[in-house]
């Protein structure tokens, strides 16, 4: 009997030796799923974040790029053509140029020799060492000069639409008018008598509101 009895304790000291090796693998196991499923985790959450930071830095680029294509070049003009289609204005960039009538898209303001004048234009920026030509912008209205000039963008959607004027409701509410004289205006902005949804680019001369280009507002 004390025999069995040493055999029966020896029997069940190795069948829960046994049982307890097997529960630590398994609880081995899941410790390393369970770390894999977090290392995934992270790893997703972390390119989501990536992926995130990118979008909102390109947007960011390409709002700071489109900003940089509008400017105003000031001057005084110090003469005027013969039949007064051509003048040169002495820009404040220190430069010099021959300007025609026709290169202005709508002119807001009487040209005569020794007037200060702004040219609200499109593209890289003139004056400097390196800077674009005037063949290479667009023109698009010159107006009085004033002390300050304030480029503004606005995006909302369009209360009325005649030949040249148009109004819009900005997306915080506020109502806008703007003259619209031949400045660039992109297909479909400004289809309807209403209803469009627009950016505009514009600067403000003597209480009014002229754009500099309209475009159909993107969707977010």
């Amino acid at each position: 009997m004390k025999k069995q009895s040493l055999a029966a304790a020896a029997a069940f000291a190795l069948a829960a030796s046994i049982l307890a090796a097997g529960c630590g693998k398994k609880e081995t196991a899941s410790t390393e799923t369970s770390a894999e499923t977090s290392a995934v985790e992270e790893s997703t959450e972390a390119s989501t974040e990536e992926t995130e930071e990118s979008t909102q830095e390109e947007t960011e680029e390409s709002e700071a790029q489109e900003a940089a294509q509008y400017h105003m070049l000031q001057g005084t003009i110090v003469k005027m053509g013969a039949e007064g289609n051509v003048f040169t204005l002495q820009a404040d960039d220190g430069n010099s140029y021959d300007i025609g009538l026709t290169d202005i898209r709508d002119v807001e303001v009487e040209l005569a020799q020794d007037v200060h004048i702004a040219i609200a234009y499109i593209g890289e920026v003139l004056g400097g060492p390196e800077a674009a030509a005037l063949e290479d912008v667009t023109l698009v209205v010159a107006l009085p000069e004033q002390e300050e000039w304030t480029i503004t963008t606005e995006t909302g959607t369009t209360t009325a639409n005649a030949m040249s004027t148009f109004s819009m409701k900005t997306e915080d509410g506020r109502e806008l008018s703007f003259m619209k004289d031949n400045c660039p205006i992109e297909e479909g902005a400004l289809a309807a008598d209403s209803g469009d949804a627009v950016e505009v680019t514009y600067v403000a001369s003597q209480g009014i509101n002229f754009p500099i280009e309209i475009k159909a507002a993107r969707a977010e």
